[in-house]
């Protein structure tokens, strides 16, 4: 499979270096048809001279430093308690508050312009 093709090489899968699975894929691309670069970084290269060798290459199974396995359990870890947290509590009393405060300032404005005005007879 690493073979060049008249259409170009084909960069087999692999695993790079933070462990993640990269594809592989085609260099059909113009005068881009090698597969170049290293074992964990590959790319598509004009020059054939820089062709990387695939077969020497091991990283196509998932590396045993990734399977870290499951971490331990945090001994302080709980259930959430919603009393720890009232930050949104705080929110809504406060624009309970201000809301009450601007109806009251509404109601007595209106109460204000309303005993004011001449009553007729």
């Amino acid at each position: 499979p690493t073979e060049a093709m008249p259409g170009g090489d084909r960069c087999r899968g692999y695993y790079d270096v933070m462990g993640q699975w990269d594809p592989p894929f085609n260099c059909n691309l113009g005068i881009y048809q090698y597969c170049c670069g290293t074992c964990g970084y590959r790319f598509c290269c004009q020059f054939k001279p820089g062709r990387l060798d695939q077969s020497g290459c091991s990283n196509y199974d998932n590396p045993n430093w990734v399977n870290t396995g499951q971490p331990p359990a945090r001994v302080d870890e709980t259930p959430e308690d919603p009393t720890r947290d009232k930050t949104n509590m705080i929110v809504y009393i406060i624009c309970g508050v201000v809301a009450i405060m601007v109806l009251v300032g509404i109601f007595t404005k209106l109460g204000l312009e309303k005993s004011q005005s001449p009553q007729a007879e």
